[in-house]
Formats: structure tokens, sequence, C-alpha cells
């Protein structure tokens, strides 16, 4: 797969029981000040597709968002009254090249909203003065619009307000991800001429004037909401050049019309532009229409991108007018995605759909699943012991032993503290979807009451 990018809904990555990762990656050992709030992990993951403005969620600005993740434990409990991200220089000495704060009172000026979300849910869609009391372990993603200052180069910092004191992270870089999880592969990407008249700037329809004619073919890992195709202008080396069209209304742009066979997927311009385009599985075939405004030409080369609820996908350059410059990609996805509904039986590994013996469910803000169907949709070895109420879980050379009722597991011999014990059901073992992540290293995401768990790795 070429270039990806992860997306709102990531929920965990990387594992509690580790404290080291590759140099330049994560911020550790933060500095803590009269507070019980331990930082595990601060890092930059990548930027994205554009889903926040400067002070609102929801309100694409045209830019790309950093995305960041934090992990922490806040012990007994504690409110987290208040996230400030700021910028510093490699020793962490400030820049001042920007603010990002969950909350400022309205005469502040010169500073924007850091988005946090929690369990695939968005704690503060504008200025929030708390975002809530805590306990345990928990993981945030935060999310920034970018104010020119997300590139390489610049480092990051948090200070966070709890109802304990204030704890000032190390810093962590930039990083623009070459290679995330998306379960989408784009199988071909081509122009196929001027020669068509089927849409005008904002809707299907003739206009008078020859549209560009793209021809573009999508596989799809599992059942995915594609939430934006657009069609980007640029040169030989995928350098942004004039000229772009989106399927939603977000920022600059003319409408990129989309048919599968006969039927137009977007009439025009969605009025919300966080609609998404569809939902989609399998194998998809697309016709793209893009309206001529004079940028459209041979010679000129083109991009594609895919944004979906997981990442986005990019194509290589192809060359319009060349029939020989084709993007093709036969990779075979190197991953496997579950997917499973809150208190709901019904569940799927890749595109095969299953049926669970006890669904998941939220207890005391947390979600449980059925860690036996996890364990071995993934190809690990799970074995009961009935007289020590013990389950042992075996993957790739690591090993994971839980006691029922209990809160303290075993991770390769190491302690390891669950924020809910696991629990049986109708005989079935479930555990907190976040210790799934953190000890088996898989990344959970959220999707209005869906949850994907995949082994998909970061490269």
């Amino acid at each position: 797969m070429k270039r990806l990018r992860k997306t709102i809904q990531t929920a965990a990555i990387g594992a509690i029981a580790v404290h080291t990762l590759a140099m330049g990656g994560a911020a550790f050992g933060a500095d803590i000040v009269a507070s019980p709030l331990q930082v595990k992990e601060f890092r930059y993951l990548d930027k994205e597709l554009d889903r926040i403005s400067l002070i609102k969620t929801g309100e694409p600005d045209g830019t790309r968002d950093g995305h960041l993740s934090l992990l922490i434990d806040a012990g007994e409990g504690m409110e987290i009254k208040q996230i400030v991200m700021k910028t510093a220089d490699g020793k962490g000495v400030d820049t001042g090249h920007g603010i990002w704060t969950t909350w400022k009172e309205p005469s502040d000026v010169g500073k924007y909203l850091l988005a946090v979300e929690h369990d695939g849910k968005t704690l503060n869609t504008t200025f929030k003065e708390s975002l809530g009391q805590f306990k345990g372990i928990n993981q945030f993603d935060l999310y920034a619009s970018d104010n020119n200052s997300m590139k390489d180069g610049e480092y990051y910092y948090l200070e966070i307000t709890t109802s304990s004191g204030v704890v000032k992270t190390d810093i962590t870089p930039f990083a623009d991800a070459a290679f995330s999880y998306a379960p989408v592969i784009i199988r071909e990407f081509s122009g196929a001429g001027l020669t068509e008249d089927k849409i005008s700037i904002a809707k299907f329809g003739e206009d008078g004037s020859k549209d560009g004619t793209f021809k573009l073919k999508l596989a799809f890992a599992q059942k995915t909401k594609v939430l934006s195709v657009i069609l980007r202008a640029t040169d030989k080396d995928g350098k942004e050049a004039p000229g772009i069209w989106r399927t939603n209304r977000a920022g600059v742009g003319w409408l990129l019309g989309l048919k599968q066979g006969e039927k137009i997927v977007n009439p025009e311009f969605n009025k919300d532009v966080t609609t998404p385009v569809g939902t989609f599985r399998g194998t998809v075939d697309l016709t793209l229409y893009a309206n001529n405004n004079g940028s459209i030409k041979n010679g000129q080369f083109y991009v594609i991108e895919v944004e979906t609820q997981f990442g986005t996908v990019i194509s290589k350059p192809v060359e319009f007018g060349n029939k020989d410059s084709v993007h093709l990609d036969n990779t075979v996805f190197p991953f496997k995605t579950i997917s499973l509904k809150l208190n709901q039986t019904e569940a799927s590994v890749d595109d095969k759909n299953v049926k669970l013996d006890v669904a998941p469910f939220s207890l005391d803000g947390r979600t449980m699943v059925p860690l036996r169907f996890i364990g071995e949709a993934f190809g690990a070895k799970v074995d009961w012991d009935k007289k020590a109420n013990r389950i042992t879980i075996a993957k790739d050379g690591s090993t994971i032993q839980l006691v029922i009722d209990q809160k303290e597991a075993l991770v390769n011999g190491e302690k390891a503290l669950l924020d809910s014990p696991a629990i049986t059901r109708n005989n079935v073992t479930l555990v907190p979807i976040r210790f799934v992540s953190e000890s088996l290293k898989m990344k959970v995401f959220f999707d209005e009451g869906e949850i994907f768990v995949t082994d998909a790795t970061e490269q």
C-alpha cells in the first residue's frame, strides 16, 4: 500500500508494559509537579485529514490536522481541567510558534483549540473549562488544526492541569507517518480522457465543457466508511500544483463526481462537510468526473486521496493523457481486522460474518469484549485453567495470564494492572478493550457504537 494516514477514530497505540520506543518517537519521563498524574506516553503520530478548525470540531478549515497520542495513569482518580500544547526546539526551549488548548477565556487571543478524544468520543467540541474526571489508565487522542507550524523540525510538549497540580511532558517531534493502518488499497488509478460532459463546478449536469475523466478501482478489507475522495494536480514527484477537486465541500476546490456503474454516488456537494460519501466493501470500480477549469490537460500529473474513518490512502502521481501512466497496487492486505458492536452478538473477521456467544457491553465506563474470540481470531492460543480460574493467551512468543475477578495480570512474567478486572458472563471471559490494545499490541478504533480491532503494525 502507498502512503496512509490515521484518523480521528484511533483509540490506542503501543503497549503500556513497554517503556521504550525507537529514538525520536515518543516522549517519556514527564516532569511531574505536585500531581499524582503519570504520563506514560506523549507522541506526535501524524498529520491527517481535515476534521477541525482552529476553534471547533466538525468544521474543516482546509488544512490537515495534527494527531497526537497521550497515555496517562490517573491513579485513584482526578479531574483533568485543561491540556495545553506548545511548540519547542529540540532542547525543549519554547519557540512560540503556536499554542493549542482545551480551554481559554474569550479575551485570550492567539490560542487555538486542542480537541481531545477518549474511547472514540469527543470530550470538547470547542473550548471547555474541564475535560472531566478520570481514573486509572486512560489514552487520549489529541487533534490540532495546523497553524502553519506543524512541519519537520518542530517539537511539542503538553502542560496538563489537574485537580492536584500541573504536569509538563517531555517534548515529542513532528511526524508525518509514511505508513499506518487503513483497510483500503487503491488497486488502480488512471486518466481516461477529456471526452464527456457530465459535471459542472458543483453538481452533476452538463455545462458545455468536457470533463476530466478518471478510472479508480478500490479494494476494501472490511466494510468501510469513505469520508471523502480528493483529486489533486501535482508534478511528477507528487508536489502539489494548482487544481483540486473533492467530494465534500471543505476548503477550496471543485466537485469531484463519482459514478459506480450507472449510479451517481454524489450528485452534488454535501451540505454537511462531515457527511461521508458512502460505505463500501469488497472491490469497487468508480468513474470520476472533474470539471475542467483549465488545469486538466495532457501531461499534467494527478494523485487521488481516499479518506476513510480509519485512515487515508494516496496514489502515486499519474500523467493525464498517457495511457501507460497507471497507478497499480496488487498488495495483499498485511493485517487482519475484526469488528464488533456494543450490545450485539453480530461480529466479523475481515469480511466474514460470525456470531458471538456474548455481546460486548459497557461496564462502569469500560468497554468489555470477549477475550477468547479476539485472541483466536488473531491466531493466539487460549487456554482455560478451571481450577485456578485462570486464562492464558499465547501469541508470537508472548504470554498473558489473567485470573477472573482480579485486576492484576501477568504479561511475559511482568505484573500489569487492568483498569477493570476480567469477568465471566455465560462462561465467556471478557476484559476491558484497553487491555487488548495494550497487552496484545492491537489497535482499537471506535465508530458510532462499532469497535474495530486490528493487528496492523505501524511501519
